[in-house]
């Protein structure tokens, strides 16, 4: 039998409820408002000349700056956050989304202190917007702020290797700590509410600590199992599937999850990258589908061979045929057929007589369809499952609308970005309900 895990029927009824995760991070978030109202009389700056410019601008700082904090906390991989979010992917999505606000609030502060100058003194609110005051402690925000943002910058517009980038977005805490450097050092007292102090402290002391642990300590306290190449075997020009062995005893996993591989190869970068594990023997030996999409796959295809080590990190991944007992559709295209693969895998050594799932298998051509014995053989052996090819050449493009009481079956999706979107599209149109359709997506552009 597989040592795949099973859940517990009480985990498979927690991921079918909504995730806590972002109503909690929100909530941290907007909690800084009242404490705020409670504060500002003592701790803002008293102005006549249009104080409504430095209400604002003080308000926007302390937002900015919890978002700022959170959005570093949520990059630390714990395993509890992926708990409250309802997977990795969302919390990824949640931390681009917590940064780009921060961005936003934080460039506020001082557009809006140079507000008070206008119409009067248009250079003086020019010059204000940049890191050259005559106080060391006011420079300090405006480089964090321009540090920040040309981060972003390279994040969301100007496109860099992958391994470069992440290099480079280490820095991203050091500009919070020079943030939180401006924020103490520039004397303002919270004694009026102590609850304020307390709240900036303890989001000083996180957003710092994850940055650290992330940046700096994680690959020497994050367990990680290795394990070695024993087989690689080419599906295709650009597919290559990849067999390892475990070294070490790794975690049991759910069918459909995925581990971030570092291979060990002088020829290769020391990043980690996503892969979802494909099958997993009685020995613990586990496959990946690795596809030539950048660099670092390119190249990894190129020259992975038996032998070279890898170190896992994980499992993680939300993505879980068991959270309901509903009729199922499975759409899977190129490597995104590898959850689906994991899945059928599990139940061919599991069989499970109440499923009743239904596989789309979304290829150009009928010869690129890979595993296709795994899928028949499952059929065979399950009569609730069935398998169909959609052939690009021969039958276009998936269409939801083919499917018969689309509206009343749980949905899952792996595959490419363009056919993800094209397909939610479909389904958002004949008014499938959300909570109905799963999918994990690690595309943040």
């Amino acid at each position: 039998m597989s040592s795949y895990a099973l859940i517990s029927e009480h985990r498979d009824r927690a991921l079918t409820r909504r995730p806590p995760g972002p109503f909690i991070i929100w909530g941290i978030v907007f909690i800084v408002i009242p404490l705020w109202i409670i504060s500002y009389p003592e701790t803002t700056v008293r102005h006549n000349f249009k104080p409504f410019f430095i209400y604002a601008s003080q308000l926007s700082s302390l937002i900015g700056f919890s978002l700022f904090s959170l959005s570093l906390i949520l990059t630390s991989r714990l395993r509890f956050l992926e708990d409250l979010f309802g997977g990795l992917d969302k919390v990824y999505k949640m931390h681009l989304s917590m940064g780009k606000s921060a961005a936003i609030f934080l460039v506020a502060h001082p557009v809006l202190l140079a507000l008070r100058w206008v119409p009067e003194d248009l250079t003086k609110a020019l010059w204000y917007l940049l890191p050259l005051h005559r106080r060391v402690e006011i420079d300090l925000g405006s480089w964090a702020l321009w540090g920040m943002l040309v981060l972003i910058i390279f994040t969301l517009v100007i496109k860099i290797p992958y391994d470069k980038w992440k290099i480079s977005h280490k820095f991203m805490g050091f500009f919070f700590v020079l943030g939180v450097a401006h924020f103490y050092f520039q004397g303002i007292s919270f004694s009026v509410n102590p609850g304020l102090r307390i709240y900036l402290a303890l989001l000083s002391v996180g957003g710092i600590s994850a940055w650290l642990y992330k940046s700096v300590f994680f690959d020497l306290v994050k367990k990680k199992s290795r394990f070695l190449v024993t087989e690689v075997r080419r599906l295709n020009a650009n597919i290559v599937e990849i067999e390892l062995q475990p070294k070490s005893k790794a975690e049991d996993i759910i069918p459909g999850q995925f581990y971030f591989f570092t291979f060990l190869s002088e020829d290769l970068s020391a990043e980690s990258h996503p892969f979802t594990i494909c099958d997993e023997t009685e020995d613990g030996r586990i496959k990946i589908m690795v596809k030539a999409l950048g660099d670092y796959t390119n190249l990894l295809n190129k020259i992975i061979k038996p032998g070279i080590p890898a170190l896992l990190e994980g499992p993680y991944g939300k993505f879980n045929f068991r959270t309901t007992k509903r009729e199922q559709v499975w759409i899977g295209g190129g490597v995104g057929i590898a959850p689906f693969l994991g899945w059928a895998n599990y139940l061919f050594n599991n069989p499970n007589e109440y499923i009743r799932a239904k596989l789309y298998y979304c290829v150009k051509n009928v010869n690129s369809a890979t595993h296709m014995e795994v899928f028949m053989n499952l059929e065979k052996r399950l009569p609730g499952f069935h398998v169909q090819v959609i052939s690009e050449e021969q039958n276009g493009f998936f269409k939801a609308g083919d499917l018969p009481e689309i509206q009343k079956k749980e949905i899952f999706i792996c595959g490419p970005k363009n056919m993800r979107k094209a397909i939610l599209k479909q389904l958002n149109q004949l008014k499938v309900p959300k909570k109905q359709i799963h999918f994990e997506d690690f595309d943040f552009n």
